[in-house]
């Protein structure tokens, strides 16, 4: 099921995040904990990327886990840092033939070990991009990111909202915001937003 449909049905939505182990660490380790996760009823499990697409692999395997064995739906993190567009066709042809449905399509942190990492040689240098290049192509639901206190490349908020409008001008289907402890924050991004829209 696709997760907007989700937000569609129900006004709470509950979701739990998953963060790959590194790749020396046996996947037991996370498949151990996912009877206890079922047992809480999320209705969906998001499971993250690592930077430079370092657990790609992991991604989607323990999203088909998450989807094919438990029943639970799953959003696999998907970014296109470091990667050519044969690599990120072959990556979304294999979630959809593992039967995910939901995607979070984001741009991606550069690699771990390359602190000067240049973010215009990239096949897509935007996460708007990504969207615009999966939903001419595949049938995936599409998550965005949403930043409550900006972006941190943003220089500013006004550029950030810039920005987010492009991500939905292509088509995504939900936002999803980082972690903010200070409601005050959400409540005056929603309010730009809806300003934004008028």
């Amino acid at each position: 099921m696709k997760i907007s449909n989700l937000f569609a049905a129900k006004k709470h939505v509950i979701s739990f995040e998953i963060f790959p182990p590194k790749n020396d660490t046996p996947l037991e380790t996370i498949y151990n904990s996912l009877d206890t996760f079922k047992e809480l009823n999320p209705d969906f499990i998001s499971v993250t990327y690592g930077a430079g697409g370092s657990q790609k692999g992991r991604t989607i395997e323990i999203s088909s886990k998450i989807k094919n064995g438990l029943g639970i739906e799953s959003l696999a993190h998907f970014t296109c840092v470091g990667h050519n567009l044969e690599d990120i066709d072959n990556m979304l042809s294999e979630l959809q033939r593992n039967n995910i449905e939901n995607i979070l399509a984001l741009r991606g942190d550069p690699p771990s070990n390359c602190p000067d990492f240049d973010f215009s040689r990239n096949v897509f240098k935007h996460a708007n991009e990504l969207i615009a290049f999966i939903k001419s192509k595949y049938d995936f639901c599409v998550a965005a990111a949403a930043y409550t206190e900006g972006h941190a490349d943003s220089r500013t908020l006004k550029e950030d909202l810039h920005h987010l409008k492009c991500k939905v001008d292509e088509g995504v289907d939900f936002l999803i915001t980082q972690l903010f402890f200070d409601n005050r924050l959400f409540y005056d991004f929603i309010d730009k937003k809806l300003s934004a829209q008028e």
